[in-house]
């Protein structure tokens, strides 16, 4: 019996069977466990899209409100100095009247000459004066827009990092900050980031930038709102410019409705830039004029470096998924430990990351007709490579200068978010690996880095 059954080979393929239906079972756990880390890794670098995005449209907003209100100074300064500029288009039109017969020129007639004179006097007791009046009016309109100018670019450093971190959180993040962060000064806590360089090895010190989140215009000078108005072709036929001559046309009577006086006063080659500063003065405090237009930021376009450093932001996210690296990484050991750290707590840590990270770029820019303006409220958001090339090398900086520049604002954006508890402690690991990692990403490795 014994000797039949040692010969009876029914049965063997179910051996067979199970042994693959073993194997087809760890390739799907490991696929399912594959797809899980995937995904989560996709939706941490969207969310790193979406706040950066998210950030350049607060910015390309806040350039826009510039651009208004610059437009709306225009606006004001120009009706202000409209009647300045025709009166003083005017005087100029007695004068030379006056002089043709103390000169006896042969065009000289004085009844013309004594009967504008007489008119200018009158127009100066009366008209004159009550507009010198009104300018309180205008002066007001003005302080305001110039103050909401003030506001919006102070405001918008904070309000694109917040919009950043919290679309970013949103979106899957635990904790998210951009680069260049919007102040300098180090978070109130612990030096995280000398223990981050400290645990990582020697190599780098504190190089963090200088630079601070800001929109590239700050208050220029009024010889700008001239600037802007004489290159603006359209100026002379603007509604306000338009509407004020004709209502001075059909208002005035003698010389000051002659063709000569409304043209030389609404050139800028005539008493036109004579009005604009009568109006500087009218509305200004003593020191500058709250008319003066906001312009590009002189150290904005020094380079092309610096165009592209002060118009678009680095964003950083990380997710904290601890289990995904716990378990997993203990059923599969992958990878593997390729070198020894100096130290054997640190060899054993440096490929246990607890989350993932995730990194994208936007700029605002220009949709305008021509060069970049302030005039024109065509500025949006759009994504763009992290690192063109070269632009790092031109900057001075590089990737573990954005990073260290970046990590106390990570670490604040923490406590917007639900699982900050405990998270913070635990990524350490994580900002120790970063740190390896941007340092490797030097000047001949980051160029053209898309995420």
């Amino acid at each position: 019996m014994l000797d039949a059954l040692s010969k009876d080979e029914g049965g063997a393929v179910v051996l067979l069977c199970l042994a693959a239906v073993l194997i087809l079972f760890l390739m799907a756990w490991l696929m399912f466990d594959g797809i899980i880390v995937s995904k989560d890794k996709i939706e941490v670098q969207a969310s790193a899209d979406m706040g950066a995005f998210s950030q350049g449209s607060v910015k390309a907003r806040s350039m826009n409100m510039v651009a208004f209100t610059n437009v709306g100074k225009r606006s004001v300064v120009g009706v202000h100095s409209v009647y300045a500029s025709m009166f003083f288009s005017y005087r100029q039109y007695v004068t030379d009247r006056i002089m043709e017969c103390v000169n006896q020129l042969p065009q000289c007639d004085w009844d013309v000459a004594y009967e504008n004179a007489e008119l200018f006097l009158t127009e100066l007791d009366n008209d004159f004066d009550a507009y010198t009046g009104n300018s309180d009016y205008y002066a007001a309109d003005v302080r305001a827009l110039h103050n909401y100018q003030n506001y919006i670019t102070a405001i918008t450093r904070w309000w694109g990092w917040s919009e950043a971190v919290t679309r970013a959180q949103r979106n899957g993040a635990t904790f998210a900050t951009s680069y260049p962060p919007p102040r300098t000064t180090q978070a109130p806590g612990p030096d995280l980031l000398g223990q981050v360089i400290s645990e990582a090895g020697p190599g780098v010190g504190y190089n963090q930038s200088s630079m601070t989140d800001q929109l590239p215009v700050w208050p220029g000078r009024f010889d700008a709102m001239i600037e802007g108005m004489a290159n603006n072709e359209l100026w002379r036929e603007h509604e306000h410019m338009a509407v004020n001559v004709d209502r001075h046309r059909s208002r005035s009577s003698l010389g000051a409705a002659s063709d000569e006086v409304i043209d030389r006063g609404a050139s800028f080659d005539g008493t036109m830039t004579e009005g604009l500063r009568y109006s500087r003065m009218a509305m200004s405090d003593g020191e500058r004029s709250y008319a003066a237009p906001y312009v590009f930021h002189p150290l904005s376009i020094r380079s092309e470096a610096d165009w592209l450093n002060w118009t678009s932001n680095i964003v950083i996210t990380f997710r904290h998924e601890p289990e995904y690296f716990d378990h997993m990484r203990d059923r599969y050991r992958v990878p593997g430990v390729d070198y020894q750290h100096d130290s054997e707590s640190m060899t054993g840590r440096m490929y246990r990351p607890s989350g993932f990270w995730g990194m994208a770029r936007s700029e605002i820019s220009f949709q305008g007709d021509g060069a970049p303006d302030i005039w024109t409220p065509a500025w949006t958001s759009r994504m763009r490579p992290v690192s063109l090339p070269g632009e790092f090398r031109e900057q001075g900086s590089d990737l573990n200068t954005v990073f260290h520049s970046s990590l106390d604002r990570l670490m604040l954006s923490g406590i917007f978010h639900d699982n900050f508890v405990g998270s913070g402690a635990e990524m350490l690991d994580d900002l120790i690996y970063m740190e390896r990692v941007t340092r490797g990403m030097g000047q001949t490795t980051i160029d053209g880095v898309s995420r």
